[in-house]
């Protein structure tokens, strides 16, 4: 198998709807995640023959010149979004040890598959969420990497009413409702002249004056969570956002620092807790177990307590109450 059959591979693999991650490391080969973890691809060991650091170079040039992207020695790492919509991230050396390092995150489409069938390890908890959605109550989505919050997200926008316009702000385009209204505000970092750079901070506030009726933070992960819990508790109802936490103590505890953060020491630990106390309504959490995503557990915030936010967890039969110190 020659070269050129070696990256026609990459793109068969891109078609395939079980291959969620595939990363390319060097002279090492292409890895594949088809959710239960990195495997070398099988192609390996078939005669391929691997590409030379220059062509994997020039092939790597060409994908980035297609997502509207530039590389230069100065910025080793460059992200894009290929056409196709999958997530590229590149690592060029000598940051790079091993050669170019190249992540590519295959996205989900809009699909005819239900919410409740992809989700029927854990059908009683999505058909809640359902319900919270639909109640125009505020949703925030913890867990790991790739344990599912962005297709958990995109299932429930699904299932808003059609009438209802939903705006996503996004680092990347990774959301794909199923949805007639459904619109996404991408961010953009700067040139490489430091110019040009619109932050999901900027976006979030543009967004208030699009008549929206939904807001959606693709990831909370900078100083644009304290104005989505400022828009939360001024008429925004039915928000919903994905964080990066192990558990909803953690995801809380998170929302608070980079609150804290944003606010420069103007905001207090008890002020922030007020905000999420009243315009928080529900934490989700997401796990990946041998390769299959659930929903793991469902959290209500139901106020404040002096410093302690006062939640509930919701079981199968009946509920447990509970309160996470943050």
């Amino acid at each position: 198998m020659n070269t050129s059959s070696w990256f026609r591979r990459i793109d068969d693999l891109l078609a395939d709807s079980d291959v969620t991650d595939l990363c390319i490391n060097g002279a090492q080969g292409i890895f594949v995640d088809r959710g239960t973890g990195m495997q070398s691809d099988t192609i390996q060991g078939t005669g391929a023959s691997i590409p030379s650091e220059p062509e994997l170079k020039n092939w790597t040039l060409e994908q980035l010149s297609r997502a509207g992207k530039s590389w230069d020695a100065k910025h080793p790492f460059v992200d894009a979004t290929l056409p196709s919509g999958h997530r590229l991230h590149v690592a060029f050396p000598p940051v790079a040890r091993n050669g170019i390092l190249v992540s590519l995150r295959r996205l989900p489409t809009c699909s005819s598959t239900s919410g409740s069938r992809r989700w029927h390890q854990s059908e009683a908890l999505y058909s809640q969420l359902v319900k919270i959605v639909r109640n125009h109550e505020s949703l925030l989505i913890s867990g790991a990497t790739g344990t599912g919050k962005t297709t958990l997200a995109s299932d429930l926008l699904s299932e808003v009413d059609p009438r209802e316009r939903i705006i996503a702000l996004e680092d990347t385009p990774e959301l794909a409702p199923a949805h007639p209204h459904f619109l996404s505000l991408i961010s953009r970092t700067a040139n490489s002249d430091g110019a040009g750079e619109v932050t999901l901070r900027t976006l979030l506030r543009q967004t208030l004056r699009m008549r929206p009726d939904r807001l959606i933070l693709g990831e909370c992960r900078g100083p644009e969570v304290l104005e989505l819990l400022q828009s939360l508790n001024t008429g925004h109802q039915g928000a919903m956002a994905t964080l990066h936490a192990n558990s909803p103590r953690e995801a809380l505890k998170r929302i608070e620092l980079l609150c804290l953060l944003a606010g420069n020491g103007q905001l207090t630990s008890l002020a922030i807790r007020e905000l999420l106390a009243l315009g928080l309504q529900w934490v989700v959490q997401m796990k990946r177990h041998e390769g299959v995503r659930r929903i793991s557990e469902i959290w209500k915030l139901e106020g404040r307590e002096g410093d302690t936010l006062l939640m509930r967890k919701i079981e199968l039969n009946g509920a447990k109450t509970g309160t996470l110190a943050t």
